[in-house]
Formats: structure tokens, sequence, C-alpha cells
């Protein structure tokens, strides 16, 4: 099996690189190959709807990419789901968000979730990804750390702490059961988090990982349906896979 991971982000590091791989690797199942992408033209992060729209065109090549190259299932990590809709129209393969994986799995394990996000971030996306998912009644708030998203990437330690303070305020003034790291940037923490907390703590990249494991072994896809292909028509931009050529 081979799964696309899509930063919609230009801002990723070699060293958040190495730590995401090892990570993700801890949570794939053995013989599942996945391979790291991200977008060349767009936002260092992502903390507004015009964060998201700027990486738009290079997600949708990415994921036209990965189906050609013969990819099982996409992943996009952006926890608010970028882009999720429209790649999910001009693909056959499953994609998926990681935010969209996190919530999901966040429902079936308590009655109210929380997500701990950064603090520049925009949460009325987070809110408006729950509610378009069916998960507004159960997403019972949204928290802020002190970092902002690129600042989650440099230091573990104080980014396990910020988010130790605010899901804990969740926990106890907002009442959640389930708590949802709603950032990419912090993958990895969820462990460490559980232990302390004693609550659920769902980690956005193992959530998404075993999706998109799980929907392939199922042979399940998004409803053409629901997300059909674009109608044919004169477009200026491009999207279409590049050769190996262009590629060089």
């Amino acid at each position: 099996m081979k799964i696309q991971l899509i930063h919609a982000i230009t801002g990723i590091n070699s060293a958040f690189l190495e730590y995401e791989t090892e990570v993700l690797a801890s949570y794939k199942r053995p013989g599942t190959e996945i391979r790291i992408r991200k977008i060349d033209n767009g936002s260092a992060s992502i903390e507004s709807h015009f964060d998201e729209y700027l990486g738009a065109v290079d997600t949708f090549r990415l994921v036209k990419q990965a189906e050609a190259e013969g990819f099982d299932a996409v992943i996009v990590t952006c926890f608010a789901n970028a882009n999720v809709d429209p790649s999910r129209e001009i693909a056959r393969i499953p994609v998926i968000g990681s935010g969209m994986a996190a919530m999901s799995y966040a429902s079936l394990l308590g009655h109210r979730f929380s997500l701990i996000m950064a603090s520049e971030s925009s949460d009325y996306r987070h809110y408006h990804e729950a509610s378009k998912l069916g998960f507004k009644d159960k997403l019972v708030s949204v928290r802020r750390t002190e970092f902002r998203v690129l600042d989650l990437l440099k230091d573990r330690d104080k980014t396990l702490a910020g988010f130790l303070v605010a899901a804990r305020q969740a926990i106890e003034e907002d009442g959640a059961d389930v708590i949802v790291p709603a950032c990419f940037g912090m993958i990895g923490l969820a462990h460490e988090a559980q232990e302390i907390l004693g609550v659920p703590v769902i980690d956005p990249a193992g959530a998404a990982i075993t999706m998109a494991e799980s929907l392939v072994r199922m042979n399940l896809s998004q409803s053409k349906i629901a997300y059909p292909f674009p109608p044919e028509k004169r477009r200026t931009i491009d999207i279409e896979p590049k050769t190996e050529r262009e590629l060089a």
C-alpha cells in the first residue's frame, strides 16, 4: 500500500520532516509506504482561509501526481482539511484531511471533545469543519496554545507544556472527555499527553494514517455522487501530472 502525504504549506524544515517520518512509521502497518511532499507555492503555514487557498493549485497537482503514480490514498496534513473537498472531486483514490480523521475518531471515544490549536489560527475554520462533518454537537470548545503554527515545530517540550495547559482547561472548564491537537505540527504529542491527562488524546497523524489504510483495505473511497468530477471545460490553470523530464 502506498500513501501520499501532502503538506499544503511551504514552511516545513528538514528537522521536522525527519521527526515526522519517525512518528508516521510508528503508526503505519508493515508494508505501507508513505511518501511526504510539500507544495512549492503557497503560505509558510495555514492560519486562515487565505493561506489555505494560496496553496490550492499546488495541492491539486500533487494529488493528481499521486494518483497517476499508483498511490492508493492521499492525506492532506492540514487539520482544517485545506482543499480536501476539491481534491476529492479530482481523484478516484481516497483523499482525507488529518482533522477529518481525528475528529471522526474523537466522536467515537467520548461525548464531547475539544480541539487545542495554535494561538493565531482562525478557530472559526475548525468550527466550520466540525459542523460540515456532522460533529457540531460534540465539539465543546476550541482552545488556543500560546504558540503560532511554525513555533510548534521548533521546541517539542514547550509545545507539549502549552498544549497541556489548554487541554486541562478544556477538560475542567468545558467538560471535554476527549482532546484533539488541532494542528499537524503537534504530531507525536498524543501518547505522552494522554498519560498525563487521563483522557483519550487523538494524534491527527495517527488518525489520518489509520483511516487511510482502513479505507484502502476495504476498497472504499469518496462517493462520486457526493464528490463528482468537475465538468470538462477550458481552464487556464493546468494541474495535470508532470512528466519525469518536466520534473527534472
